[in-house]
């Protein structure tokens, strides 16, 4: 056999072993996770809401944007890993309010998270289209909180989350807390689309703006 055709034979076997056979790891560095949200927990009213509740997931180099929408409003963050500042507005009815927020106000918010360990358990399943596995998040207060990630979709951006930067990939289902409530939140969408730089500008008008302080005196 010829050094050529052994080349070509070599070459073929490599790619079947390793191609067509094995999954893609992406790395996310913009792109949007559309979530939907359910809870058993929740009161029938609640649960209404939340059926109809959407959460999405954007992310831009080193910028984060976060849409939470329901029938009452939306509640959006952005943040820059960069600056390590961003903003959390509020639109519901005619109030419309704007908090400029620090790295410190952002790590009090998710203070809860702060000391969130993993446990991996090595169960799988496939969520919006991607190879997920099961970690089992315990904080420091002692509640347990699932979530299903994809090591095959990574985000470029680490700290696009107190609470997920610990996980090697991105969560695509997840239990969160809404007060007593735990709240399942579900990926139906991942696009990995260009987006426009604006969607992560802080507004410069048009809202009340007020301090972190003064936005937590509020809640």
């Amino acid at each position: 056999m010829g050094t050529c055709l052994r080349r070509l034979i070599l070459g073929l076997l490599v790619y079947l072993a390793s191609g067509p056979g094995q999954a893609q790891v992406r790395m996310m560095t913009e792109g949007t996770i559309t979530y939907k949200l359910k809870s058993a927990d929740a009161p029938r009213e609640e649960s209404v809401i939340l059926a109809g509740s959407s959460y999405i997931l954007s992310m831009k180099g080193s910028r984060v944007r976060t849409d939470f929408s329901n029938v009452l409003g939306n509640t959006i963050s952005i943040y820059s890993s960069l600056t390590h500042a961003g903003a959390l507005v509020e639109e519901y009815g005619q109030e419309k309010v704007l908090v400029r927020m620090t790295r410190d106000d952002f790590e009090d918010m998710g203070k809860q998270y702060k000391n969130l360990t993993y446990t991996f358990t090595g169960d799988t399943a496939t969520i919006a289209g991607y190879a997920c596995k099961k970690a089992i998040g315990r904080t420091g207060s002692g509640d347990t909180l699932l979530v299903w990630y994809s090591p095959d979709l990574l985000p470029q951006n680490k700290e696009y989350s107190y609470r997920f930067r610990e996980l090697p990939g991105l969560p695509l289902e997840y239990e969160s807390r809404m007060g007593n409530n735990k709240v399942v939140y579900l990926a139906v969408k991942v696009s990995l689309d260009p987006l426009p730089s604006a969607k992560f500008d802080i507004p410069k008008a048009g809202y009340r703006e007020m301090t972190y302080a003064e936005g937590k005196d509020l809640h």
